[in-house]
């Protein structure tokens, strides 16, 4: 059995990969070009969360519906894959990789108004 998405649910490739490997990226690079290292290098797990939780939030801003999770499941995944290729499988590693999934959807879902709601 196979279905169609509609046009409307679903999810760019070519963003999701582009927002969630940058989220990742940019935070190394960060911690690259700032002098502060003892400050941003324990903080380096965090600013990669909140930089995935925003590119989720704008790869999904002309979503609608299940498209938005989808999509914010995506940049997730992706960026949680990322940082593990980066930062190795360690406990803490894969702890943040799942953190990072779960915050890819909450950034693309928190905010948005309900089709309907007043």
């Amino acid at each position: 059995m196979t279905t169609s998405l509609s046009t409307t649910s679903k999810v760019s490739i070519g963003s999701v990969l582009l927002a969630g490997a940058g989220a990742q990226l940019v935070d190394d690079a960060a911690i690259a070009v700032l002098p502060f290292d003892a400050v941003v290098g324990p903080l380096s797990g965090l600013i990669a969360i909140l930089l995935t939780a925003g590119a989720a939030r704008l790869v999904t801003r002309n979503k609608q519906g299940a498209a938005i999770a989808r999509t914010g499941l995506a940049v997730g995944a992706v960026s949680a894959g990322v940082g593990l290729l980066i930062g190795g499988l360690g406990l803490v590693t894969i702890l943040l990789a799942v953190v990072t999934v779960v915050v890819g959807v909450a950034g693309a879902v928190a905010g948005r108004r309900q089709p309907g709601a007043v």
